[in-house]
């Protein structure tokens, strides 16, 4: 296994060692740090970087003014020891606040509570604030600027933090919270996600949206010269009848990752963060990648996306100042564009993650192929 991170590295999030204004490909990170031979989950905050081993083991690295990181500032993972008695099955990262989900559905919050976002009463939990266990059930969570949404075993979402663009979702007389409270008049929901100052949701039941808050860039799906700002919730049929597998969410830009490979976005397209040129707002663009290629995951950093495709191919769109998407395509990729990586024939791309304005993907020899170049190799010498 390898793993590869590029993209903005100021404060060492990409975990190479080094601090430096970027990286500009995709660069091999030192993995002698993990307890596992294989990784479960990353996540990328504003300038610093979560990591979950397959052993259910926690670190990071980066940007720590908020103690965000867990411990010390660092340009290399480094163990979480305070939570080293802990199994994490899920994590997020929010600008510069950090949370995870242990395998008995708690949360535990850690980082910059100025709004709440860690759903800790901030006269008793100053920030910065060190790791919280809460007794919150969340099956799902996803962090934004400066808020916080979970999801929890009956498909409830629960928020907390800075609603003052409506983000919240608890109605125009609720416009902060530092206790999570449950967000009223919507379905049983399977997907959550964050954005800058929104809140959108999926439910999986209605196939139907959900979604709140700021909506100056046509995020929520509404007329954006007359929805500036949703207080509660809105249901939108979009007329998706597939399941969905992904729900993401950049800052001001959204995507919808369909069980028939297709890829639907839509918001704020001023980098090119919805795979196309042209200036669309409040409408939904299907993005295909070249040649008909067929998706086989994709992630979404604050205002770029990188795609892997089922032939083991990986394309970039959207703001690339940081060289976010990997490619010399200038502060702005319009249209899918390939990644260049430097591997071989046998090397697969397993998995891949984004955030702010980072990336890391995971790399892995597939055996199959290995096998079978063997078995062309036997056969050759045997019929020789």
């Amino acid at each position: 296994m390898l793993l590869w991170s590029w993209g903005a590295n100021s404060h060492g999030q990409l975990g190479l060692g080094t601090v430096s204004e970027q990286v500009d490909k995709p660069t091999v990170v030192n993995t002698e740090f993990l307890c596992a031979n294989s990784i479960k989950q990353i996540s990328c905050g504003g300038g610093h970087t979560l990591l979950v081993d397959s052993a259910e083991k926690l670190f990071s690295c980066g940007w720590n003014s908020k103690r965000q990181v867990g411990e010390n500032e660092t340009n290399e993972f480094e163990r979480i020891w305070p939570l080293s008695g802990i199994t994490f099955t899920n994590i997020a990262c929010g600008w510069d606040f950090s949370c995870g989900v242990t395998n008995s559905q708690l949360l535990l919050v850690w980082g910059s509570n100025s709004n709440g976002q860690l759903g800790l009463p901030k006269e008793h939990f100053p920030e910065p604030q060190k790791p919280v266990r809460l007794q919150v059930n969340a099956c799902a969570v996803s962090m934004g600027l400066r808020h916080t949404a979970i999801i929890n075993s009956k498909g409830d979402v629960w928020v907390t933090g800075c609603g003052k663009h409506g983000q919240l979702g608890l109605g125009k007389d609720i416009l902060s919270s530092d206790r999570f409270q449950q967000v009223p008049k919507i379905g049983r929901i399977s997907h959550v996600a964050c954005g800058q100052n929104h809140t959108i949701s999926w439910s999986s039941e209605e196939h139907a949206l959900y979604v709140w808050g700021d909506n100056r860039h046509g995020q929520l799906l509404l007329g954006a010269e007359k929805f500036k700002k949703i207080f509660v919730p809105q249901k939108i049929d979009i007329d998706v009848k597939r399941n969905v597998k992904k729900l993401l969410s950049g800052w001001t830009n959204a995507l919808l990752w369909l069980e028939n490979g297709e890829l639907l976005t839509w918001g704020r397209n001023n980098y090119g963060q919805l795979g196309t040129d042209e200036p669309f707002v409040g409408k939904i663009v299907r993005v295909k990648l070249p040649g008909d290629r067929q998706v086989k995951d994709v992630a979404l950093g604050s205002e770029h996306t990188i795609c892997l495709a089922t032939d083991n191919t990986l394309w970039a769109w959207g703001w690339n100042e940081h060289a976010n998407t990997g490619t010399d395509g200038g502060d702005c990729v319009s249209f899918p564009t390939r990644v260049p990586l430097d591997i071989d024939t046998n090397t697969v791309i397993t998995n891949i993650y984004a955030g702010g304005a980072s990336n890391f993907i995971i790399t892995n020899k597939d055996q199959t192929k290995d096998e079978t170049n063997v078995t062309t190799v036997n056969n050759v010498l045997e019929q020789s």
